[in-house]
């Protein structure tokens, strides 16, 4: 009988002992900080731009961080190797230092530049890098990054892209402006929400009806800060403090998460492969030289040329990739093939990717059958499960029950935190993570009592607030561990924490007070397609192999990108707003997302008492997740992972369902047929398919930008 250790095998685990060497000599430099710093920013702004500007593919649109990834790419694949090169000899540094301020005044011109280009803040970025490289070369130094200083970068990104487009910056922008310009006696928000107003300026009303913000002032114009101070300055406490709670809680979760329960965290794990494959002394990372990878990247990067291409000349093939099947009834199935999607479930659990898609198509039928018997709630919702209220009910209750059972199972844990964080308890040792058990409390605590004295300073009742925060926490949670455990990178709520209060318990017994703020809370707790507490805890998994010390710091790298991330979208929106007007920008972010926010307030201040048979759905919702948690834990052959069922209704299921049948078929004859060397030998290739998709979706940005193309739209999740 062989009992040797099959090759692929051991080739993983020298990769993996490979990597623990980012504990044991390498930290976070300033270096690190140098470039997070910029690429940070660069991805603060660039993002919105390409949304706004070019409407070209959204890069910060979902979990999956195209942006991140491909300025990640970027990053090891050619920054970092110039960076070498050029610290390898003193006239290779001279030499890049001369030509490289000759290169930026022949492409710019030594007249007045438009700041709001990204290019240029990129050219400066490595114009100044070119200069320092001088004097560091002659000290016998490098700008060049090591791990370490990667796992900083990434982070940063990843924290960034919570925040420019549809986590933050897009959303609060128009929404706090839209009120004054929007209000029209046809749809009465001038007469039912002026008066709920709090006396605190949380609205934006310049003194002309934030005409220009919509409809533009020029090339020329300027953004008036004066009438923006007051209502940033209050969202900015309100945000900053959820921020804080979410980090924290990311925190705390870490270790029963990652060391405990072992989840996959597939969405980190293409970084994690690059920052693992970065070697001192060698110019082209490890990631790069993977035929498997390039392989799986070469699909995405054709399919995503021509599509490219085609938006250039339409004489070049569009290839369908998305189709339509007739399912039960009126029931109907998008079978769309996204090759990250592929690439991100191929990395986990076949019981969870069964679970995914086969409660998916159970849920295609329950709606059906609920559909036939005439049973639909009369509330209505945007977000979630819009198109049936009971099953946004029914899922928004399992979800609750998976949280409130994941804080159970890891109760040990949680009370060892508190232990230690209010006794110092001896035998708890926190000293590898981020932060302290005792600050991440506070910070959680603190954060969150912020955000419901904040509610209730504005109009909210104070137990309306603490309920809302409390569920909102507890989605938030939610989704993050279905994120960190099946990978999904577009996914919602099944229901939003604002409809839950305000239709769920009804207007007559929540005010109409709390109503109005709860529709305001859309902009941080609605369409949560991306939020930081996600992207933290995938983040975190990066930490494993880093020293204490490192470990600290990039603690104050995400706050750093927090800031930054906030600031640099926040400047690109508005400029953007004020040159071009809003109304010619994205028009679901002008226009659609604050008027659902305001017609959802004037439609809930009607009298409603409490939706009891809805509630009904959401407490039979909860107990079904309780079976099958039970029948998973029990039954052996129990096949099916329950975590599917609290999102398989969500809309966003429908679009990605297929593709995660897909990964789960090769996944499964994979292990049946190749066994788990193969499958080890394999992970290449469907890392090379998220690669190649975000690399191809960035690319097409970069041509755009410079030929000056617009609407070219290559891989988005929906």
């Amino acid at each position: 009988m062989n009992r040797t250790i099959p090759s692929a095998y051991t080739e993983h685990l020298d990769e993996r002992s490979d990597g623990q060497t980012l504990g044991q000599g390498a930290s976070i430099s300033w270096r690190g900080f140098w470039t997070g710093v910029f690429l940070s920013f660069f991805l603060a702004i660039g993002a919105p731009y390409a949304n706004t500007a070019m409407h070209a593919t959204f890069m910060a649109w979902d979990f999956n961080t195209p942006g991140a990834i491909f300025l990640f790419l970027v990053l090891i694949g050619l920054l970092n190797a110039l960076f070498k090169v050029a610290s390898r000899s003193r006239v290779t540094a001279i030499g890049l230092a001369v030509v490289a301020p000759v290169l930026f005044v022949t492409y710019y011109g030594l007249n007045e530049v438009d700041t709001l280009r990204p290019g240029l803040w990129l050219a400066s970025f490595l114009l100044a890098s070119a200069l320092l490289n001088v004097p560091l070369a002659f000290r016998g130094m490098t700008l060049a990054l090591n791990r370490a200083d990667l796992v900083l970068v990434y982070v940063m990104l990843l924290v960034v892209s919570a925040l420019c487009t549809m986590g933050m910056s897009q959303q609060l922008l128009p929404i706090i402006s839209a009120l004054a310009y929007y209000a029209t006696p046809e749809n009465k928000w001038a007469e039912k929400l002026v008066p709920l107003m709090p006396n605190q300026r949380i609205l934006l009303d310049d003194g002309s009806d934030n005409q220009s913000f919509y409809e533009g002032l020029g090339s020329h114009a300027s953004v008036p800060w004066e009438a923006w101070m007051e209502p940033l300055f209050w969202w900015s406490i309100l945000l900053i403090s959820l921020y804080v709670a979410m980090i924290s809680a990311a925190v705390i979760l870490r270790r029963q998460w990652m060391e405990r329960e072992r989840l996959a965290y597939p969405l980190t794990q293409v970084g994690l492969a690059m920052v693992r494959g970065e070697k001192e002394k060698g110019l082209v990372n490890g990631f790069f030289r993977s035929r498997a990878m390039w392989c799986g990247a070469a699909i995405p990067l054709f399919f995503g040329a021509l599509k490219g291409l085609h938006s250039y000349d339409p004489s070049y093939p569009l290839i369908n990739l998305s189709w339509v099947a007739s399912y039960i009834g009126t029931q109907t199935l998008q079978l769309r093939v996204v090759f990250s999607i592929i690439g991100f479930s191929y990395l986990i659990n076949t019981h969870i990717s069964a679970g995914l898609w086969f409660f998916h198509l159970l849920a295609k039928a329950e709606s059906e059958a609920l559909a036939l018997a005439g049973m639909r709630s009369t509330q209505t919702f945007v977000y979630g499960i819009a198109e049936q209220p009971y099953l946004a009910y029914q899922a928004g209750g399992a979800l609750i029950a998976m949280v409130l059972m994941g804080l159970w199972v890891g109760r040990q844990h949680l009370r060892d935190v508190l232990r230690k964080a209010l006794t110092g308890a001896d035998d708890v040792d926190d000293s590898d993570e981020v932060a302290s058990y005792r600050g991440a409390l506070c910070g959680l605590v603190g954060g969150s009592a912020v955000v419901v004295g904040w509610l209730w300073l504005m109009g909210t009742k104070l137990w309306v607030a603490l309920l809302f925060v409390v569920l909102s926490l507890l989605i938030f949670i939610g989704i993050s561990r279905i994120v960190a455990e099946a990978g999904l990178a577009a996914v919602r709520a099944p229901m939003i924490a604002p409809d839950l209060v305000m239709q769920g318990l009804g207007s007559t017994l929540v005010g109409s007070g709390s109503v109005f703020n709860m529709s305001l809370a859309y902009i941080w707790a609605s369409d949560i397609r991306i939020f930081i507490l996600a992207l933290m805890a995938n983040g975190l998994k990066l930490i494993e192999e880093m020293d204490r010390r490192s470990r600290r710091l990039v603690l104050y790298g995400a706050y750093l990108a927090v800031c930054i991330g906030a600031f640099g979208s926040c400047w690109m929106v508005l400029n953007m707003a004020y040159r071009h007007g809003g109304i010619n920008l994205v028009g679901w972010f002008f226009k659609g997302g604050p008027a659902v926010v305001y017609d959802t307030a004037v439609r809930n201040l009607e009298p409603a008492s409490i939706a009891w048979n809805e509630l009904g759905f959401f407490t039979l919702g909860g107990g079904v997740m309780v079976l099958l948690t039970w029948a998973r834990q029990h039954l052996l052959w129990w096949p099916l992972h329950p975590l599917g069922f609290a999102v398989a209704a969500n809309h966003l299921m429908n679009k990605i369902w297929f593709s995660i049948f897909i990964a789960w078929v090769l996944k499964c004859a994979v292990m049946l047929y190749g066994g788990p060397a193969f499958y080890l030998r394999s992970q290449r290739f469907f890392l090379g398919l998220i690669a190649g998709e975000a690399l191809i979706n960035g690319l097409w940005i970069v041509v755009d930008y410079i030929t000056g193309h617009t609407r070219n739209i290559i891989f988005i999740l929906g």
